[in-house]
């Protein structure tokens, strides 16, 4: 059996998994529970059931419940609303400075 290493959801300090840590049902991960609830962690009374999935999840998160993003999903929505490609924001920024 290994150990795995996480980066932290919010810091981005890394930790093993054979040490304390917080995760999501998701599978976000924080290296502590001030972390955690910085990005929203919570146990679900009730249950929580993320949208287009069948399973209940008994935590939630700000990214599971879809109140945050990762730089990449929002990269790649303004590149759609803006019509360019990778390169072509590439040399926009390269004539910019």
């Amino acid at each position: 059996m290994g150990v795995d290493y996480y980066a932290c959801k919010n810091c981005g300090d890394t930790f093993p998994d054979c040490g304390d840590y917080v995760s999501c049902e998701c599978r976000e991960h924080w290296c502590s529970d001030d972390r955690a609830g910085a990005g929203g962690y919570q146990v679900e009374e009730d249950g929580f059931t993320p949208e287009g999935s069948k399973w209940e999840q008994e935590t939630s998160c700000n990214f599971c419940r879809k109140e945050e993003f990762e730089d990449l999903q929002l990269l790649e929505l303004a590149q759609e609303l803006l019509g360019k490609s990778r390169q072509e924001l590439i040399s926009l920024y390269k004539n910019k400075i």
